[in-house]
């Protein structure tokens, strides 16, 4: 396994930023839309987009909450904070910030989307963890995120290749049971928009005792099929980044 370093990869982002929503971001840019159609968010609820990236999603949430958009690339959050500038979302704060360290009080947020965050932190399940704790009681966190395949010829492929993927900026070694396993967290239901599809959109949502290892391990097992749909302060102001400001 191939390890990944929030200061690498925030300066390899750094540079993606210049043709991220040319490339990349067009080959994720339905499934995105797809996910947040999931969010449910109600008037007056707190969003947290961690790894906002260079703010694709900030015009599909509803402007009657509050979205928060936390990067560590200062090149993607410029980014985003033109897109917020130009189409004038006001009820979207971007935040630089390490997803690893958030900078928020516990039970922060309604609701917290990540989207191809896993695959570029250095401890995807340290990151889910965290997610959980900046969750409130009945909130949902909405999963966008390739994970290893459970054909193994494909998982050999993607173990093999992720060494090279790494220097790029992601992993594609990632496996759901190994990122699901101690979270406090449970599967309310998961698919893919398209069968064959590289991504999946995953609905976590508080469990009192955890998700049964057994339950994630049949999640598992059937994400590799197709159409799945089975089982405090929250901004510290000095690191809100305005557009223009």
């Amino acid at each position: 396994m191939s390890a990944m370093s929030e200061p690498v990869t925030s300066k390899t982002y750094d540079v993606w930023s210049w043709f991220y929503d040319r490339t990349f971001g067009r080959l994720v840019k339905v499934r995105q839309a797809r996910a947040i159609q999931h969010l449910r968010a109600k008037s007056g609820d707190r969003v947290l987009d961690i790894g906002v990236g260079t703010g694709m999603l900030l015009p599909l949430y509803p402007r009657d909450v509050t979205v928060v958009g936390m990067d560590l690339s200062s090149g993607m959050l410029a980014k985003a904070a033109l897109k917020r500038a130009e189409l004038g979302l006001e009820h979207c704060l971007l935040v630089r910030a390490d997803a690893m360290l958030p900078p928020f009080a516990p039970a922060s947020f309604d609701h917290i989307v990540i989207t191809h965050t896993l695959s570029v932190v250095s401890d995807p399940g340290r990151l889910l963890r965290l997610a959980a704790k900046l969750l409130k009681p009945n909130g949902r966190i909405i999963l966008l995120n390739h994970f290893q395949s459970t054909r193994p010829v494909i998982a050999w492929f993607e173990r093999v290749l992720n060494p090279f993927f790494v220097k790029i900026g992601w992993r594609s070694d990632i496996a759901l049971e190994d990122v699901l396993s101690g979270v406090e967290l449970q599967i309310e239901y998961l698919f893919k928009v398209r069968p064959l599809d590289l991504w999946q959109i995953i609905v976590l949502t508080h469990s009192k005792s955890g998700a049964p290892r057994r339950e994630i391990q049949a999640a598992a097992r059937l994400s590799g099929g197709a159409g799945l749909a089975g089982l405090g302060a929250a901004v510290r102001g000095e690191l809100a980044v305005q557009a223009g400001g």
